[in-house]
């Protein structure tokens, strides 16, 4: 049986998906729940990456720049991927949102 399409509401400075709109929603989409699944996965590892980089960036410890580095490129690649899920699957309006804020896939 063919997956449905449902309306998700996302909010990525909070990492957030629901299925009810609220004001810190900053983006809507329609996607398949297994879509979303993947979608979901993906802000969730930026959460991580950005508890490790903290982590590692407090003044008394020191690290190593070039894992810095490779930390900030892949939470950044993350940031792209999501952004170009929102554009492919948003709403007019999300991808007016997106341009906005500089996106433009």
């Amino acid at each position: 049986m063919e997956e449905e399409k449902k309306t998700y509401y996302v909010s990525l400075s909070n990492r957030e998906i629901s299925d009810i709109d609220t004001p810190e929603t900053e983006f809507e989409v329609y996607v398949k729940p297994s879509e979303m699944v993947k979608f979901e996965r993906l802000i969730k590892s930026n959460e991580e990456n950005d508890f490790i980089f903290a982590a590692k960036t407090m003044p008394f410890k020191p690290f190593a720049e070039h894992e810095a580095e490779e930390m900030r490129e892949e939470t950044r690649e993350n940031y792209m991927e999501a952004y170009h899920f929102l554009y492919k699957h948003g709403t007019e309006e999300t991808r007016e949102k997106l341009k906005e804020i500089g996106y433009d896939k």
